[in-house]
């Protein structure tokens, strides 16, 4: 398999498209698979493709990249989730396919922690640096390990469950994953054994002294441990100098028509992956069924909002619904609308509730005086009613 990356991504502030290549991996040599050789251990005779050992590794490291690669990683993580086609060695990042807008990344910081990842064989290679690993094969062959030395400080993370690819927008051809969290901090990478590293300094650390930089090589590094130092639970973004790219979190796209719906119409709420009409129970209290308006419907009105101040939602509703149902005047039926929309926008359907406000600013128009009607436009305009209704 091609291992290649094809970074095809804005780099921040420069219009250009960075295209990053990596040579395809060599067949390994038979005599690598002697797995009591002094070089690292080979691959297994029963692998067909060296890549076989990424399939799965949904935490790849991304260390290894070039810092123009990773730097074009963050800027297009700024605008929403990461949407790729990840298969073996090959993770290509789709810049023109977008993930809806509710899939954005937050921030959690936490206080800093070391991780040191060692690589001694090639298939540890193919599994944690997927898809540079064909271009280290070489070193890791010379120095015998690879090590990534990291200070983690947080991550930027998407809640829930991955979107369905037929909720993703854009040219998606062939997209499988998204990338669900990014681990930040700082990092360094370098070959040879840490236990080689001359002195009490660690390749981490400033001035490693002379054996070091003879017996360890640097391939790559990125952010000021010490600037981590100062990164604490609750911050809303790492610490300056400590927030490069080191690992990606990949999570597989859901099927067609099997992802949690965007949004729900009004009127309508989210029970577990369905848009369902809200549920209105209605029934009369015990003191209404006996109960006779003599005031031309005023009195269900004041039964009604009575019940909705109790927080008795369904009772509420039958008594708004009678006092409709006995022919009262237009400015009780005003009223009772008006009780009637704070019920429905209690209950979840805003729909319903704008609907009932502008039938009663429309029998009110005219009639009521100013600060009744500067009450009832306020109610729709906190309601959003214009909008609400546009998507009806």
């Amino acid at each position: 398999m091609n291992a290649r990356i094809l970074c095809l991504v804005a780099l921040a502030g420069a219009g250009a498209l960075v295209a990053c290549g990596v040579p395809t991996p060599t067949t390994p040599d038979k005599t690598a698979d002697n797995q009591n050789g002094p070089g690292p251990k080979g691959v297994p005779e029963n692998w067909k493709n060296k890549c076989d050992a990424a399939k799965g590794q949904l935490r790849p490291l991304v260390v290894e990249w070039p810092a123009p690669d990773r730097a074009a990683l963050e800027s297009q993580a700024r605008k929403g989730e990461l949407v790729v086609r990840y298969q073996g060695c090959d993770l290509e990042v789709l810049r023109q396919c977008k993930a809806p807008g509710k899939f954005a990344y937050k921030y959690t910081a936490i206080t800093p922690k070391e991780e040191r990842e060692t690589i001694d064989s090639t298939e540890k290679l193919y599994a944690s640096i997927p898809v540079y690993a064909a271009k280290f094969e070489g070193k890791l062959a010379q120095s015998g390990q690879l090590n990534a030395e990291m200070t983690i400080v947080g991550e930027y993370g998407v809640d829930g469950e991955p979107p369905a690819v037929d909720q993703l927008e854009g040219d998606c051809k062939g997209a499988t994953h998204v990338v669900s969290a990014l681990t930040v901090g700082a990092f360094s990478f370098y070959s040879g054994s840490s236990r080689e590293i001359g002195g009490s300094a660690t390749v981490m650390g400033a001035g490693a002294g002379a054996e070091s930089s003879k017996k360890s090589e640097s391939l790559s590094r990125d952010g000021d441990t010490k600037a981590c130092a100062s990164s604490k639970r609750g911050d809303g973004a790492p610490p300056e100098n400590c927030g490069s790219l080191m690992r990606l979190e990949l999570v597989s796209l859901l099927p067609a028509g099997q992802g949690t719906p965007l949004e729900c119409k009004p009127g309508t709420r989210l029970v577990g992956k369905e848009c369902k009409a809200v549920e209105k129970p209605s029934e009369l209290a015990p003191d209404d069924k006996t109960f006779t308006d003599d005031k031309a419907g005023a009195g269900w009105g004041t039964r009604c909002f009575s019940h909705f101040r109790a927080g008795s939602l369904h009772y509420a509703r039958a008594a708004c619904q009678k006092g409709l149902e006995s022919s009262p005047s237009d400015e009780n039926r005003a009223a009772i609308l008006f009780n009637y929309a704070l019920v429905e926008e209690k209950s979840g359907d805003p729909l319903a509730a704008c609907e009932k406000l502008s039938q009663s600013l429309t029998l009110r128009e005219g009639r009521a005086d100013k600060a009744i009607l500067k009450v009832l436009r306020g109610k729709i305009d906190e309601l959003k009613c214009a909008e609400i209704v546009s998507k009806k």
